[in-house]
């Protein structure tokens, strides 16, 4: 774009304005060869949109001097979305509790957040929870309740983005409670630089090796550099699934989260429904390819029917 302005500088001057001295004299000089001796119709039309060209040129250039000139910036620099933004993740472990607060610092000043809860107890999940979290007495407080899903998770609590809301330092402490069924569990959220998630489990099947839920949901993987997944590389994958015909059958898709991000994305689209097909020791299999944008932990959903028949959790490597 630089290029292509600069070479227009030098076909009609550096002034990135059309004025009207300039228009006056472009049409003067066509008056002029239009009454010159030796002049015809044919030069005439031929000089007519020789100008008519050129003062487009012009105006393009002007257009072009306005929009890359702004702020007093040739180029105007790019953003790439929320990458960039510094993120801390607060978390905290009870005895049947793991709550993680993740910030994300906006550029612009304020923060974006949500806070996931999982179950790590043993028994059955319970079916409703409440939470409430203080910041340093009453500053800040978030409370309320949740639902446990089909899926068997309780669905992350988004807070949205916030200009004017509490930046967390590194140094702080965000206090609160789980109750559920009469019981209750205190934590107390600290930063951590680890990652929210571990991935989860190789085992084998067949004669392969995979990653996932043993005896419910994996794909052909062994950490290897090969099978390793890596930013924005796509590759083929065979996801395996064990389970009754009526639930692992059907429309498929898969759904990914970045350990840092509420917002899913679809990593395999749905396509024609499957029928069951036996392979390496499960009761279905599906080929797929897949690619992940960005480092980090990535939770990844199997979903047949729109119903999460599993989940398998991976780490994606810097390139």
């Amino acid at each position: 774009m630089n290029r292509f302005k600069r070479d227009m500088d030098k076909f009609i001057g550096e002034s990135p304005r059309f004025n009207e001295a300039l228009k006056q004299k472009i049409l003067m000089n066509a008056k002029d060869g239009n009454t010159s001796k030796g002049s015809n119709k044919r030069g005439w039309s031929t000089f007519r949109f020789a100008a008519i060209f050129v003062l487009f040129l012009i105006g393009v250039n002007s257009f072009l001097a306005v929009t890359l000139t702004q702020d007093g910036l040739e180029t105007p620099t790019s953003t790439s979305g929320q990458s960039g933004e510094p993120v801390k993740n607060f978390t905290d472990k009870s005895k049947n509790w793991k709550v993680t607060y993740t910030q994300k610092d906006l550029s612009a000043g304020g923060r974006d957040s949500f806070m996931t809860i999982e179950y790590i107890g043993e028994g059955p999940k319970p079916k409703e929870i409440g939470y409430r979290f203080v910041y340093k007495k009453d500053q800040e407080l978030f409370g309320g309740s949740l639902l446990l899903n089909e899926n068997g998770s309780y669905t992350d609590v988004g807070f949205g983005t916030c200009k004017t809301c509490i930046l967390y330092a590194e140094d702080d402490e965000i206090p609160g409670t789980i109750e559920w069924e009469g019981q209750q569990e205190s934590l107390v959220l600290t930063k951590t630089d680890m990652s929210k998630w571990q991935e989860s489990p190789l085992f084998d099947s067949g004669s392969y090796t995979m990653i996932g839920e043993e005896g419910r949901v994996g794909f052909i993987y062994d950490d290897s550099e090969v099978t390793r997944f890596y930013e924005d590389k796509k590759q083929k994958y065979m996801w395996h699934f064990w389970g009754s015909q009526v639930e692992i059958t059907g429309s498929f898709k898969v759904v990914g989260t970045h350990e840092n991000s509420s917002d899913e994305i679809i990593v395999v689209p749905e396509g024609k429904e499957s029928f069951l097909s036996p392979n390496n020791g499960a009761d279905h299999h599906i080929p797929t390819h897949m690619s992940l944008p960005e480092k980090g932990m990535w939770k990844l959903e199997a979903v047949f029917n729109e119903k999460v028949i599993g989940t398998v959790y991976v780490e994606v490597h810097a390139k």
